[in-house]
């Protein structure tokens, strides 16, 4: 079958962008109910927690441009297996999995956090950071902290905050300098709240830091 001839765009964060469009129409793909299965039976919607699809077959038919473009990134690594032609194989990162963005402080993609549809395993593309869902408005006033992507996700889906509350999640449970980031530039924040569970909705909080107390 003929190469389709395809150009990513020059700079990482527009790579990364185009990367999360073609997963984000990948899901809403008649072929795609496996993975909105999985979202429907977590409880959780596309258009809330801006979930994706990576069915692995974004690099499919197209030049060895295109996939050096998604290697240089992340997205893509050379592989070592064997192929039937003079080719580069390939592996890709998330492959049948969903995905979720992680930004920056300007709101760009950064880093994609991915999570199988058949085993839950999960993993993050890069450690280049990033934030889900994104850094908290600067004018939050009470901050919610989870462990994980998934727990945030479902906070969000949860539909409880409202414009001065927000949810960032933890690194698998770990504060990196990006959450101390994100934190340190809340000029109007008065309570950090640590919700503890596997499932964040009805988890349960501990207020870590209460500026209304001091």
């Amino acid at each position: 079958m003929k190469k389709e001839k395809q150009e990513l765009p020059s700079g990482k964060i527009e790579r990364l962008e185009f990367i999360y469009r073609s997963l984000s129409n990948g899901i809403r793909a008649a072929k795609s109910q496996a993975p909105r299965d999985w979202l429907a039976k977590k409880g959780l919607s596309i258009e809330i927690t801006g979930a994706s699809f990576n069915s692995g077959q974004i690099h499919h038919r197209k030049e060895q441009n295109f996939k050096i473009a998604l290697a240089e990134v992340g997205f893509m690594q050379k592989s070592d297996a064997a192929v039937n032609c003079d080719t580069t194989a390939y592996t890709v990162f998330g492959i049948f999995s969903i995905m979720f963005p992680l930004r920056n402080l300007k709101n760009e993609i950064v880093n994609f956090y991915a999570i199988r549809i058949k085993s839950d395993n999960s993993a993050y593309m890069n450690q280049d950071g990033g934030l889900y869902p994104s850094y908290p408005h600067e004018l939050t006033k009470r901050l919610f902290v989870v462990n994980t992507v998934l727990e945030a996700a479902t906070l969000l889906e949860s539909k409880v905050l409202d414009n001065k509350e927000a949810v960032i999640a933890l690194k698998e449970g770990m504060v990196m300098p990006e959450h101390e980031e994100a934190i340190k530039r809340l000029s109007q924040l008065e309570e950090v709240i640590y919700i503890q569970s596997q499932i964040a909705k009805g988890g349960k909080e501990k207020t870590v830091w209460d500026k209304r107390k001091k």
